[in-house]
Parts: structure tokens; C-alpha cells; sequence
């Protein structure tokens, strides 16, 4: 092993005997400057700065939270738009049907009263089908031989006469309407009393056929049943007079178009004649 010289050892001596007495003059130091409060204020800014330093983490965790907190009251606010949005539409639903009654109360109100006017004998029936082809003018009604329905009763609606039924089966009957280009219904002007025939004519209504030149037809006279058909009872409202020409030159007859009374592409209820009264229609 080898000998220290003493030199080097009263070196090391030196530097320990300084590092003690420069750790007891720091430690004395520190001690005087806690008793005087000179280290308050470094402490005030170190907390400061801690302080400022969460306050600042502190604004992102914030954002976050109101915009969480946002998106909750966003996702609440939709449930309820669609609950309202629900209940609207069961409300509209319903007041919708309540409209329809009504509708359907004043229609039926209306065909109550050609009914109690007539004297023959009726049923009421809807509208459940239509013919597609563009050439005739047939519905189909829910009545039919069980309700004693039977071929060319005369079919009312609102407004005034809708047709005859052509076809009938237990439960159901074929109606052609008035405009069909094969119906024909014996008619007179109710001013002047006027014969005619009036036949089907389409889209475009009716015409009545076979008045006379010079007779005086006008604009706005009302067309009714003759009666002298067999089939229609007299007296039942056809229409109204729209549109008066001479026809052709070596024709004898005016052409005289007709507007239907009654609202036949808005037929939902109609109103089927059963049975003539026992004294003669003809008169």
C-alpha cells in the first residue's frame, strides 16, 4: 500500500475544512434571510408562476368541458325536437281525420237532404274505384245486389246526377257516369222547357243533342231530367248550359254544351235511386 506525504493530506484537510465552513455560511444565510422575510417575496413569485402556469393548463380542460357540456345540451335539445316533432305529427294526423270526418259529414248531410226530398227510395254507398281507360267514365261502388241494387238505377252525388249503374255484383255495382261518350239521359231546359238528349262528351262534359234551331238556348240555363227515359225520375238537376253554337250549316239542331252540377271527379259518397214512386213518372 502505497504512503501519503503530508502534503497531500493537509490539502484534502484544507478543502474539507473550506466546504464545511462555506455550507455553514450558506445555511446561516438562508436562516438570517427567513427570520428577515426577504425570501417571501421569491416564494410569492414562484408561486405566481405556478399559479399562472395551471391557469393556463387549466383554459384548454375548461374548453373542453363547455364544449362537452354543449354537445349534452345539443344531444337533449334534438331527443326533444324529435319527441315535439312526433307528437306534431300525430296532431296533424289527427286533425286531419277530423277534417275528413267533417267533410265527409257535409257531403253525406247534403245527400241526406236529396233524400228526404225525393220519393223514391235510396241507398248510400262510396266510391271505391274508378276505370282507368281514358275512353269511359265508370266508378265502382260498395253496394250491389244484397242492398237490392239492380241495372239503370239512377246514381246521385253532390251536386246533382252522376249516372246509372250498369253492372252489379253481390257486394259491388259499375256506375257510368254522365260523361261517358255511351250514356244518354232525356233532358229539358228548365227556362223554357226544351227537349233534348244529352249525351256524354268526355272531358270536355255533356251536350245536349237534337234542340232545334231558333230555339233560345242561353248561357246559364239549367238542365234537368225529362223523365220521358224510363229511367231517370224528373226533375233531378243535370247542369248548366256553357256554350251555344249553330252547328253545322246543314244541321238542324244548335250544339249546346253542358257543364255538370255535380262534382263527379270529387264523387266519394253517392246516393243510389232504388225504387220510382207508384204514380207515373212520365207526367
Amino acid at each position: 500500500m502505497p504512503h501519503q506525504s503530508p502534503k497531500n493530506s493537509k490539502g484534502i484537510r484544507r478543502v474539507i475544512i473550506v466546504a464545511t465552513v462555506l455550507i455553514i455560511a450558506g445555511l446561516l444565510t438562508l436562516a438570517a434571510l427567513t427570520k428577515s422575510r426577504l425570501i417571501l417575496p421569491a416564494k410569492m413569485v414562484l408561486k405566481d408562476t405556478n399559479g399562472h402556469i395551471q391557469s393556463l393548463l387549466s383554459i384548454p380542460f375548461s374548453r373542453l368541458r363547455l364544449i362537452w357540456e354543449a354537445y349534452i345540451d345539443l344531444q337533449n335539445v334534438k331527443e326533444e325536437n324529435q319527441v315535439l316533432k312526433a307528437q306534431l305529427a300525430q296532431l296533424e294526423n289527427e286533425i286531419t281525420a277530423y277534417r275528413e270526418a267533417l267533410i265527409e259529414n257535409r257531403r253525406l248531410r247534403q245527400l241526406l237532404e236529396i233524400k228526404e226530398s225525393s220519393e223514391w227510395k235510396s241507398v248510400v254507398a262510396h266510391v271505391v274505384g274508378t276505370d282507368i281507360a281514358p275512353w269511359r267514365a265508370v266508378v265502382t261502388i260498395d253496394a250491389g245486389k244484397k242492398d237490392g241494387l239492380t241495372i239503370d238505377m239512377p246514381v246521385l252525388c253532390q251536386g246533382g246526377l252522376l249516372g246509372r249503374v250498369i253492372e252489379t255484383s253481390m257486394s259491388y255495382s259499375k256506375v257510368m257516369l254522365l260523361t261517358d261518350y255511351h250514356s244518354r239521359i232525356a233532358a229539358i231546359v228548365q227556362r223554357n222547357r226544351a227537349r233534348g238528349i244529352l249525351k256524354g262528351d268526355g272531358t270536355r262534359g255533356c251536350a245536349l243533342d237534337y234542340v232545334k234551331k231558333g230555339v233560345d238556348i242561353q248561357i246559364g240555363d239549367v238542365i234537368i231530367t225529362s223523365g220521358l227515359d224510363g229511367i231517370f225520375p224528373k226533375g233531378l238537376l243535370i247542369g248548366k248550359v256553357k256554350f251555344v253554337g249553330p252547328g253545322d250549316k246543314s244541321d238542324l239542331f244548335q250544339f249546346i254544351g253542358v257543364e255538370p252540377s255535380a262534382k263527379i271527379q270529387e264523387a266519394e259518397e253517392v246516393l243510389v235511386l232504388k225504387k220510382p214512386p207508384s204514380k207515373d213518372l212520365m207526367k
